[in-house]
């Protein structure tokens, strides 16, 4: 009789049930940070972000740095197994023009809908899912990159040094910027811009 009670307790079936929920949340929760995994978080000030652009027509191209607002990356055996960097679109800078008014009127024809529309897309991201060993200490990773608020998967070479306490990552991108709606300049019979633009990335990150 009692145990039948027990049964039909819903306050103790309830009990049983959130352990269970909390279980499954933490297992969850955890199952991303492997044993042998360290963790780090990005040094904003010590990374670098650089921009680069290219016109085709006239045969030159332009290039700046963008700020880094937060960042992390996981190691695993000389790997990266995750990470993270966020850039603040609105820091985006020209470090070629050196007339003030010429180089104010391209940073704001950057930050424009014509390119990367910063006032309704005030961040960029690129998350690495995961990396494997190549050779000559080339990292193959795989990231899914966010701009103007679209996400696609890219590959890329990466490089990692660890020393001590801290790592350097660092990668060189080439973004196909109709992707992200990047669209100002091109015309598929009369580009103006190249189709592509470049990120070199280094990451400084500690423990």
């Amino acid at each position: 009789m009692f145990k039948l009670i027990n049964q039909l307790n819903p306050f103790k079936n309830m009990k049983r049930i959130a352990f269970t929920l909390l279980s499954l949340a933490f297992i969850v929760g955890t199952s991303s940070f492997r044993k042998g995994d360290t963790a780090y978080t990005v040094d904003t000030e010590a990374s670098q972000l650089k921009w680069t652009g290219y016109h085709l027509a006239k045969s030159y191209e332009h290039a700046g740095l963008i700020k880094l607002k937060s960042g992390k990356l996981t190691v695993n055996k000389g790997v990266i197994t995750s990470g993270e960097f966020v850039a603040d679109m609105n820091s985006i800078t020209d470090t070629d023009i050196t007339d003030a008014e010429k180089n104010g009127k391209l940073v704001n024809h950057l930050k424009s809908p014509d390119f990367f529309d910063v006032a309704n897309n005030p961040e960029a991201k690129l998350v690495i899912t995961k990396s494997t060993a190549a050779a000559n200490g080339v990292l193959k990773a795989t990231g899914d990159l966010t701009i103007r608020g679209i996400t696609k998967t890219i590959e890329f070479d990466a490089k990692l040094t660890e020393t001590g306490k801290q790592v350097e990552a660092t990668a060189d991108l080439k973004i196909t910027r109709t992707d992200f709606k990047v669209m100002y300049g091109w015309n598929v019979e009369n580009a103006v811009l190249s189709g592509e633009f470049r990120l070199e990335v280094k990451l400084v990150a500690k423990k």
